[in-house]
């Protein structure tokens, strides 16, 4: 029994060294996912626009998601793989052993930018800030420093000038609330 204590002890010290590496990897996905957003609006506008500046921004946005991406494959290389050769007991309760993905997911978001679901991102970019994704992702990122609710919600009121009908309006102050509460 004392050594499959110790086995539990090791595997949980591993798991939780090994949460940084989760986070980076979540934070790299984050950043690659408004990397495609801005990606698909910079194409929209290309087709639209055949403006040279436009085509340099791309290829910059490009080669920027190509280094998160070298980025993300390095953590995948480096991460440890972690074998067990132990026997686990079934009178173990499944409730002690989350694994640090899982509880990835379950922690509630440390930055407002990741806690806006891809399909909302379009959806605010496209409703609330005329495709513009460069101008969100500005404005997400100084109504995320607020430091309340009020504050945030005047910031946001004053960039963007919303609908108050809208309904990505209503969505967009209902994250708010749940970020600041």
């Amino acid at each position: 029994m004392s050594a499959f204590r110790y086995f539990f002890i090791i595997y949980f010290y591993i798991c939780g060294v090994n949460t940084d590496g989760v986070k980076d990897m979540q934070t790299l996905l984050s950043d690659i996912e408004l990397d495609i957003q801005e990606l698909k609006c910079l194409m929209q506008a290309i087709s639209s626009d055949a403006n040279p500046a436009l085509k340099i921004v791309a290829k910059r946005n490009i080669q920027q998601m190509k280094a998160r991406l070298d980025a993300l494959q390095k953590l995948l290389d480096e991460a440890p793989v972690i074998v067990s050769t132990s026997p686990v007991e079934t009178t173990t309760p499944k409730t002690e052993t989350v694994s640090p993905i899982l509880a990835e997911r379950i922690k509630p978001a440390t930055d407002l930018r990741h806690a806006i679901s891809l399909n909302d991102s379009f959806r605010f970019t496209r409703e609330l800030f005329e495709g513009n994704a460069a101008r969100m992702n500005e404005v997400v990122c100084r109504v995320g420093e607020a430091s309340s609710l009020d504050e945030a919600m005047k910031i946001f009121i004053s960039e963007v000038h919303p609908d108050e009908e809208n309904e990505a309006t209503i969505d967009f102050i209902e994250l708010l609330k749940k970020y600041f509460s």
